[in-house]
């Protein structure tokens, strides 16, 4: 009786062992993508490296399989932070590793090169040094992507013979790596302002979306994106200006298993074109940004894209036709022949220009009152009224109650709404301002908002920079994915490289201090309040206030040092009031995500009065090493702060 009783209990603990550590089979992807425009003082500045970074990276969100938190996104970064993110990608796949997940990394690169290495400002992160870096760490798939001039160059380092591109399987079992490049050793990979980015990027984008999807399964393999990106590019380079441009490759892969870059179904929206609709496709969002061009053929085509209307040109010879399409949440829309409306069309082309994309331009026509004005591109005046509207790039002054550019704009907008859906290089002024394209310049206003990358400086009571900011924020409430610089503001919210934290402490005036801290390392603002416990003198006990800090690491993270300027309040008393301004300065030591900080601080106590003033009393001695008294109603109190504090 007792050997059945001991049977079930031993196979009951051993099952329930082996459920316990079954591996998690899953496949962790994880992502860095660049984008620099600035190549040093030789270089020309790009204008669409970045926006291309966030192009390829938003589509791995949507369809590719990476996670908003195994994302990166770097502009105009030094080689020290690339490094330092591949570094952090290495512990992440260690870690994915000891869970026993399969792990791919894929890093992309968009701005400079030559035919030594990525030019970054005016560093060059050589080849070697990146290919060594990337192929340290353990993954299983190591995809890179570098769309810059002479990039071919990154995938002859090692030389010998190139294999056949990739090998075509259902199932996931391929390893090793998958350098893929826009252009040979000696090419120019160029970029266009017609399509608002470079033309092997925009191939990708459009092919990772579903146009690469060759075999119609909804999926895009390395393979297909190749084949794709390689056509497209060489196709819409052949005849430009610096020659035609030839995307390359490098691949060593073993196993079995053609990778698969994005899942169409992945999208909560998406187009499917008809299998007898044929021609060339340019599909363009609400703000009349370009999103993918797609020569269409005998076969069923989906795209996936965002949920939003959608203005789709098909071109079948010289008839020009255009429909607009509506994606719902969660549902795939078909397109036929029957939804496109046949448009008039003009030939003209501009003095002087050979470009063949001129040849079918559809006339402009303009409306200017002063009070209501509709420009179109070219126009080279300012538009001074109540509502302005420029279609296309512009640059110039815009002066009204709205200011709306839907494509790249340069100059100064002054305005109670100020809109530019393009790129914007220049000045915005007014109650509302916000850029939908990369921004590179200033922006003063209640509301301040830039949508992709932004260099310079945001002024306002919000400033939010959706993408990444390099400069400065100037508000009572900033937000940042990231930022390379100081946001200063009563509440300033960085998503990525952020600090906010909690502290209890104990200082020369006050028993009990909390304290909420939120910004960044750098730079950080302190909300306080502070009780004594003791009320044997006459200012009040309750105190509140704000401060501002920064952190400096001296040992790695283990050990820092902190400096600390702050302002507490009496509360509670109408007629007496008393101010702690206080500088401090502390050591402290990390231990995780818990710190403790010690050091001396320097408080000036100060009473002022609004009918009958009481002298400053006597107080007890909390943590004070020396007391000071300027007159009866100032006093320099030099004590310190113990603090403990903890990071979320």
């Amino acid at each position: 009786m007792r050997i059945r009783l001991i049977f079930p209990i031993i196979l009951f603990f051993v099952m329930g062992n082996v459920f316990a550590t079954q591996p998690d089979t899953g496949t962790h992807r994880i992502g860095i993508f660049v984008g620099s425009n600035n190549g040093g003082r030789d270089r020309v500045l790009l204008r669409y490296a970045v926006s291309d970074a966030v192009s390829i990276k938003n589509v791995f969100l949507e369809m590719g399989g990476i996670a908003n938190d195994d994302s990166v996104l770097l502009a105009e970064p030094s080689i020290r932070e690339i490094n330092r993110r591949i570094d952090a990608m290495h512990q992440q796949v260690l870690r994915s590793k000891e869970a026993n997940r399969r792990t791919e990394v894929i890093f992309y690169y968009s701005g400079h090169s030559d035919e030594e290495g990525l030019l970054l400002n005016r560093e060059k992160y050589t080849y070697r040094a990146l290919r060594n870096r990337i192929n340290s760490i353990p993954a299983d798939m190591r995809i890179v992507i570098l769309d810059s001039c002479a990039s071919g160059a990154f995938t002859r380092i090692k030389g010998g013979e190139r294999t056949l591109p990739f090998l075509v399987d259902s199932s996931f079992t391929a390893e090793g790596h998958a350098f893929l490049t826009s252009s040979s050793a000696n090419e120019a990979s160029q970029e266009s302002d017609r399509i608002g980015a470079s033309f092997f990027t925009h191939s990708l984008v459009a092919g990772l979306r579903g146009a690469a999807d060759t075999v119609g399964d909804r999926r895009v393999t390395l393979n297909e994106l190749y084949r794709y990106a390689y056509t497209e590019t060489l196709a819409r380079t052949e005849t430009s200006l610096h020659g035609a441009q030839h995307a390359n490759y490098d691949i060593q892969i073993s196993g079995s298993g053609d990778l698969v870059l994005t899942d169409v179904s992945r999208t909560t929206s998406g187009i499917v074109f008809d299998e007898n609709l044929t021609g060339r496709l340019t599909i363009r969002n609400s703000r009349d940004q370009l999103i993918a061009e797609v020569t269409k053929t005998t076969r069923p085509l989906e795209l996936g894209l965002e949920p939003g209307v959608y203005r789709i040109t098909l071109q079948q010879g010289s008839d020009v036709s255009r429909a607009d399409v509506t994606l719902a949440e969660g549902r795939r829309t078909t397109v036929t022949i029957n939804n496109f409306t046949r448009t008039v069309t003009e030939t003209t082309r501009l003095r002087g220009d050979n470009d063949s994309d001129s040849a079918n331009a559809v006339p402009n026509a303009h409306l200017y009152t002063f009070f209501f004005n509709v420009v179109h591109e070219p126009f080279y005046f300012p538009l001074i009224g109540f509502i302005n509207i420029a279609n296309g790039n512009h640059n110039n002054f815009q002066a009204g109650y709205i200011n709306w550019n839907t494509g790249n704009f340069k100059g100064f907008q002054a305005g109670f709404v100020n809109t530019v859906g393009g790129n914007f290089s220049g000045f915005q002024a007014g109650f509302v301002n916000t850029n939908i394209g990369q921004t590179n310049g200033f922006q003063s206003g209640f509301v301040n908002t830039a949508i992709n990358e932004m260099e310079g400086l945001q002024i306002g009571f919000v400033n939010v920079a959706v993408s990444s900011i390099r400069g400065f924020q100037l508000g009572f409430v900033n937000y940042a994915d990231s930022i390379d610089g100081i946001p200063i503001g009563f509440i300033s919210i960085v998503r990525e490289g952020g600090y906010m934290a909690i502290e209890y402490s104990f200082t020369e005036s006050h028993t009990y201090n909390a304290a909420f801290k939120i910004g960044i390392e750098k730079f950080y603002t302190n909300i306080n309040i502070a009780y004594n416990h003791t009320s044997e003198f006459s200012y009040n006990n309750l105190a509140s206030g704000i401060g501002f800090g920064s952190i400096f690491p001296v040992i790695g993270k283990l050990l820092y040092i902190n400096t600390e300027i702050n302002s507490l309040f009496s509360i509670g008393n109408d007629v007496e009031k008393v101010s702690y301004n206080s500088l401090g300065l502390y050591l402290g030591v990390n231990i995780g995500k818990l710190s403790i900080a010690a050091g001396p601080s320097l408080t000036w106590i100060y009473k002022n009065w609004w009918e009958n003033i009481q002298p400053l009393e006597e107080r007890p001695a909390y943590f004070s090493f020396y007391n000071y008294d300027i007159d009866e109603y100032n006093r320099l109190v030099v004590g310190g702060r113990i603090a403990a504090r903890l990071r979320f």
